[in-house]
């Protein structure tokens, strides 16, 4: 009698066992099938630098008052939509050796002075591969700040000479060119205009012989007048 009962007990708790099982592959089937239809309605974002495509994330050392750690990223609202309140951001790709960027350091200045409020500027200071193009970051500085350094503009100029204001935004590190490779910019000045999901709304590679070729006409489109 009381190994029927063992018996019994045994029995049971195999039926138990089993049932556990199948509730675990039961409930593994259902998450696996929620997860492929998140995959299916929620697709990987489309990163780029074209119009319509969200901006790669970057990470490297931004100088402001001082260097510190940036990534684009936290700058950045991906659950953004259109009609909400929120803040562009500007990216200028330059290089402190370039005659062209060092010649627009007014227009910069004119720009951050108009839609500063509305889009926060980012200078990425890259650096070409070309002869006499040979930066630092302590001319990246002084780039910015318009010190005395007789770097600028291939040892051509001094950087207190620059036209326009002190920058007063921060001018980011990419002396290595990560930066510039993964946003494949054809060359400097090199600009992009990001809305405050990070996606691409203009990029001045795309519009050489149109009516938003000038930057400021681009910021004046997508951002209106000044406040």
């Amino acid at each position: 009698m009381k190994t029927e009962s063992n018996n019994y007990r045994m029995l049971k708790n195999d039926e138990d066992a089993d049932a556990r099982m199948m509730a675990f592959f039961g409930m593994s089937g259902v998450l696996s099938v929620v997860a492929i239809a998140v995959f299916i309605l929620s697709p990987p974002a489309d990163v780029g630098v074209a119009e319509g495509q969200l901006a790669p994330n970057f990470a490297s050392q931004a100088y402001d008052s001082s260097w510190s750690s940036f990534e684009l990223y936290d700058h950045i609202d991906q659950t953004w939509t259109e009609g909400d309140e929120g803040q562009w951001v500007f990216l200028l790709f330059i290089d402190t050796d370039c005659p062209f960027c060092f010649d627009s350091g007014d227009k910069h200045t004119a720009w951050q002075n108009q839609w500063g409020s509305s889009a926060k500027f980012l200078s990425i200071a890259t650096e070409l591969q070309i002869p006499g193009h040979d930066s630092s970051k302590n001319e990246i500085v002084d780039y910015k700040q318009k010190n005395d350094n007789s770097g600028c503009r291939s040892d051509k100029a001094n950087c207190d000479q620059r036209p326009g204001d002190v920058h007063n935004w921060p001018y980011i590190d990419d002396l290595d060119r990560s930066i510039a490779e993964d946003y494949k910019i054809p060359g400097t000045p090199f600009y992009l205009l990001l809305s405050p999901d990070g996606i691409v709304q203009w990029n001045s590679g795309q519009h050489e012989n149109d009516a938003l070729s000038d930057p400021a006409a681009a910021l004046q489109y997508h951002l209106g007048g000044s406040e």
